[in-house]
């Protein structure tokens, strides 16, 4: 994941970055964070961001003035404003902007921006899943879990069940969704399906059982744990 923090005074800038670095690491993320000073440097690099938070504020170009050239480059950037002006809001709504932080910013609101952040950037992931001479694309919060079976695999969702060319372990490398764990060699679960854990056995929301390895247990427990605190 690329971050970008645009924010002249080192201070605060420091403290954002280590604030939001420690919210990401505790979904088990990792972030490329850049700090710009300037928003001329900030708009003339050429990295493309996931997150850009942006003092309003500068001598010379603005924040919005980042906030519009992101957008006149089709980019879908989630951007969070950092302001200690009421009056950018409304203007704020021309860019998409995600949220506003007023100064002095207080860690509770940046901690929900970052939540809010990362619940979207986890829940809009989709999977390619070629099926024959066909491909299609099917949000990850359809699927149930995939299953390994001799050359190919089972991609069991909600409503269907596809039978897919691509190996499971091709399917975890794609998926950056934290709500699917690797059990074992043989299935990739979608945790949001978990209605009881017992021992080493799991049970789905549609009844059926998968058991996770023994040497997998004490990570399970720990993701688990952790998808239930951030999914609330």
């Amino acid at each position: 994941m690329k971050i970008a923090i645009c924010e002249d005074e080192k201070a605060i800038a420091d403290e954002i970055k280590s604030h939001v670095s420690s919210y990401v690491s505790g979904y088990n993320l990792e972030a490329e964070i850049d700090v710009f000073e300037c928003c001329e440097d900030f708009i003339g690099s050429e990295s493309v961001y996931d997150l850009a938070l942006l003092d309003i504020v500068f001598d010379g170009k603005s924040g919005m003035d980042a906030a519009r050239e992101i957008r006149s480059r089709g980019l879908k950037t989630t951007i969070i404003f950092i302001t200690a002006y009421n009056e950018y809001v409304f203007e704020g709504y021309e860019v998409g902007a995600f949220r506003f932080l007023l100064k002095p910013i207080d860690e509770a609101s940046l901690k929900a921006a970052i939540s809010g952040f990362m619940t979207a950037y986890l829940e809009k992931s989709y999977i390619i899943v070629p099926i024959n001479k066909k491909t299609l694309n099917i949000s990850l919060d359809k699927v149930m879990y995939i299953e390994a079976s001799e050359k190919h695999s089972i991609v069991r969702c909600l409503d269907e069940t596809y039978q897919s060319i691509k190996s499971i372990s091709d399917f975890q490398a794609e998926i950056r969704s934290l709500r699917f764990f690797r059990t074992h060699r043989r299935f990739l679960v979608n945790m949001k399906y978990i209605t009881e854990v017992e021992g080493n056995v799991i049970t789905l929301s549609n009844g059926e059982k998968v058991e996770i390895s023994r040497r997998n247990i004490a990570n399970f427990n720990k993701c688990y744990m952790n998808y239930l605190k951030y999914s609330i």
